[in-house]
This record gives C-alpha cells, sequence and structure tokens, in this order.
C-alpha cells in the first residue's frame, strides 16, 4: 500500500476528529471529568461548603471536662432535653469566667469579650444533611449513648477542631445495627 491510495489518506486522518483535534478535545474532556470528580468528592467530605471553623476562642475541652470534672449539660444544656444540645451562651460562660481562672491568653480573650458585653458567636461543629432528623434527647436519653460514641475524642481536645465534621449515615446504620434499633428510613429521615 505504498501506492498513491495511502499518501492521500495520511493527511484526512491526521486532520479529522480522531486525529490532533481529537486528542486535544480528548485532553479537555479528561480534565474537566477530573474536575468533576474532584468537586463530587469533595461534596461528599463536606469540604467545599464547610470552610474552616473560627470559633470566638480556642475553647480548651479537655480542661473544662476531663481536668474540672464538669458535665457536658453545663455548657450544652439542651443536650438531654431537645434536638439541639444547645452552644454556651455568654452568661453560661461568665458563671466561671467574669475574672480570670488562670493565666491563659485564651481565657483573657475570653474573659476580655465578656467584660466588653460582647456575644460568643460559637459554630456548630458538627452536622447533618437538611433531611436528617437527629435528636440529642433521644440518643442521650432514650439510647444512653455517651457523647464520645458520635463526637469521638472531643472531652480530651484543646482546641476546636478546624472544620465541621459531617456524620456519616454508614456509622448511623452501624450503630442502630450494633444496639438493635430501628434502620427504616423514616426513622431518621423527614
Amino acid at each position: 500500500m505504498d501506492g498513491p491510495e495511502s499518501r492521500d489518506a495520511a493527511p484526512q486522518v491526521r486532520d479529522s476528529w480522531l486525529g490532533r483535534k481529537g486528542w486535544s478535545a480528548g485532553a479537555i474532556g479528561f480534565s474537566g471529568l477530573f474536575l468533576i470528580t474532584s468537586v463530587v468528592v469533595a461534596l461528599g467530605n463536606g469540604r467545599v461548603f464547610d470552610p474552616p471553623v473560627k470559633q470566638p476562642i480556642a475553647f480548651n475541652h479537655k480542661k473544662h471536662v476531663e481536668d474540672s470534672g464538669l458535665e457536658c449539660s453545663v455548657c450544652h444544656q439542651f443536650y438531654e432535653k431537645e434536638a439541639f444540645s444547645g452552644l454556651p451562651s455568654a452568661e453560661i460562660c461568665a458563671g466561671c469566667h467574669a475574672e480570670a481562672q488562670g493565666k491563659s491568653a485564651e481565657e483573657a480573650r475570653l474573659v476580655k469579650l465578656l467584660q466588653d458585653g460582647g456575644s460568643l458567636d460559637w459554630k456548630p461543629l458538627f452536622r447533618q444533611p437538611p433531611h436528617v432528623f437527629y435528636s440529642h434527647r433521644r440518643h442521650v436519653v432514650a439510647g444512653k449513648l455517651e457523647c464520645q460514641t458520635c463526637h469521638g475524642a472531643i472531652a480530651a481536645s484543646t482546641a476546636p477542631p478546624g472544620r465541621v465534621s459531617r456524620l456519616r449515615m454508614q456509622d448511623c446504620i452501624a450503630c442502630h445495627q450494633r444496639t438493635a434499633t430501628s434502620t427504616d428510613c423514616t426513622t431518621c429521615h423527614r
């Protein structure tokens, strides 16, 4: 096939869709697919919509829970009574920190904030999708779960986590199966 027919076929392939243009389109398509996949994976991990969390102070759970022996209900007043656990108000913090108890820079910031009449704008650190109904009361009182079952070693942390943690369905299902609790969809999904 060294005749004139084979010489004419080569330029047609080179300039066809499968030639140079095809490689460019393929590279662009692959790059687009890679970008879309990255965004989907990031969404699944809650990283796209959950920027780093900035709390009013770097709260030290360990100092309050492990070292001082405070119960979770001192700061999270509703966790045994409501769906939402509640976050500590300035009044709750002022009960102990109207004046400095120690010498940490974070406590000094808190005392100044409280003395200036500022509010504490705590950001929730754990989140479920809007279609999931979660009740702290149901899990803590009826289910008799300890806080660390869902919140891990938060009581031993010396600073707040940097990002929101999204609770995963497979963790909830596994716990419900272990405790012989209903896994019917309508139990948690509204």
